[in-house]
């Protein structure tokens, strides 16, 4: 959560002429399960908080859905994606570089006040929410090793370089810059 994903990967993608995935898969998703875009918001983000109606989507087939379509984007070659635990479902992908991005928490309000536009008087139970729920998010589609560093190829402490300076590394390190 605020260590500059999106921007990133938006980066990368344009100077690779890669395809772009963050939310969009999220619709497919929701197309997939024959669901409202809002039940999966509920499903993804807010049951830990609220609870969610497991009769609209269940677990299991909300993980084999995205497993589905994260595979099918990803064997389209020459695509960047997001988030949605794809590290963990393309693990085994040959031509898949997996990089996580980290920073301290006084970087990621800062990012979140800038980019987000988050007031600062919000911006730490915003981040501190934002990291939570993606981290239940992961250990409920990964299980208790969501976390464990061998999943990635490279990470990325976002306030020590600039986003700039993180796509030449992950250019290089991926083999992707010639």
């Amino acid at each position: 959560m605020a260590t500059g994903g999106r921007e990133l990967g938006r980066l990368l993608a344009r100077r690779l002429d890669y395809r772009y995935i963050d939310k969009s898969l999220f619709q497919d998703i929701a197309k997939d399960l024959n669901v409202s875009k809002g039940t999966l918001v509920s499903f993804e983000e807010r049951r830990r908080y609220e609870g969610y109606d497991k009769s609209a989507v269940g677990e299991e087939e909300y993980k084999k859905s995205l497993e589905s379509l994260l595979l099918g984007t990803a064997r389209e070659d020459n695509v960047v994606i997001i988030g949605r635990a794809a590290y963990f479902f393309l693990n085994d992908m040959k031509n898949c570089c997996h990089i996580r991005l980290v920073a301290p928490m006084d970087w990621k309000k800062n990012y979140a006040m800038e980019n987000y536009k988050i007031s600062p008087d919000r911006v730490q139970e915003f981040v501190k929410k934002g990291d939570e729920t993606r981290k239940w998010f992961r250990r409920s589609i990964c299980g208790m090793r969501f976390d464990d560093a061998h999943w990635f190829h490279l990470t990325v402490n976002m306030s020590r370089i600039s986003i700039e300076r993180a796509v030449e590394l992950i250019m290089s390190a991926s083999n992707l810059s010639g």
